[in-house]
């Protein structure tokens, strides 16, 4: 019998996920700061009710209840909040959040989420803000393991998740009581040894060469 692989021990424990700003093409990942982005991210998503449904925040009566729920997140342990900042416009606008949440770092594993807003949803803007924190989860920062949790109604997010190239590991029953029901979650995740691979796929999807001047694709994600 052909003896198993000796595993590669990790190089454990992993940094910390603190960098202030991730830069691409069409957006950039900024810190959560309330003075400058929080009335831009209340126009982008706070007050679009529908945007909540499937996420356990929400929906937010006006800006102010918005923003202290930004504020009660910023000093939680283990959490990154990133403001993706869209730069196809005349500026750079707020247009949704990426989190970074539930970070091990002695483990190197961490889970992420999302709220976007229609700047960023099935846009090239949107899939570069995830390609953007994979890659320094994974990538720059050497985790092993990121995870993406979602409900089952949540058809748009386990869509997003398959295609961005997560893995579907299975349903966790009941793990949150929240907005007056039980909430089931589906879990993905990518690995850092399948990432390379991923990462190749979605940066030849997002490369300048394969966008027409009108901004529309000339092949698919799926074609890559």
């Amino acid at each position: 019998m052909t003896p198993s692989p000796t595993p590669i021990t990790p190089d454990l424990p992993r940094p910390a996920l603190t960098a202030d700003r991730l830069a691409g093409r069409t957006v950039d990942l900024e810190r959560l700061d309330l003075d400058r982005h929080a009335a831009g991210l209340w126009q982008a998503i706070g007050r679009h009710d529908a945007l909540w449904d499937h996420i356990p925040g929400g929906p937010f009566a006006e800006p102010e209840v918005f923003t202290q729920w930004l504020r009660d997140r910023i000093p939680r342990p283990g959490q990154t909040i990133y403001v993706v900042m869209d730069k196809t416009g005349t500026e750079p606008a707020p247009a949704g959040l990426l989190l970074l949440l539930n970070a091990n770092p002695d483990m190197g594993t961490v889970e992420m989420g999302l709220v976007y807003g229609a700047a960023l949803s099935r846009k090239v803007t949107g899939t570069e803000g995830v390609f953007l924190l994979i890659d320094y989860a994974l990538g720059q920062s050497g985790y092993r393991r990121l995870e993406w949790r979602c409900g089952p109604p949540n058809v748009a997010s386990i869509k997003a998740a398959l295609r961005y190239g997560f893995t579907h590991e299975g349903l966790l029953r009941q793990t949150l009581w929240v907005k007056g029901r039980n909430w089931d979650s589906n879990v993905f995740s990518i690995l850092d040894s399948e990432w390379p691979a991923r990462r190749q796929r979605l940066a030849a999807w997002l490369d300048p060469s394969n966008f027409r001047e009108d901004g529309s694709q000339i092949k698919a994600l799926g074609e890559f």
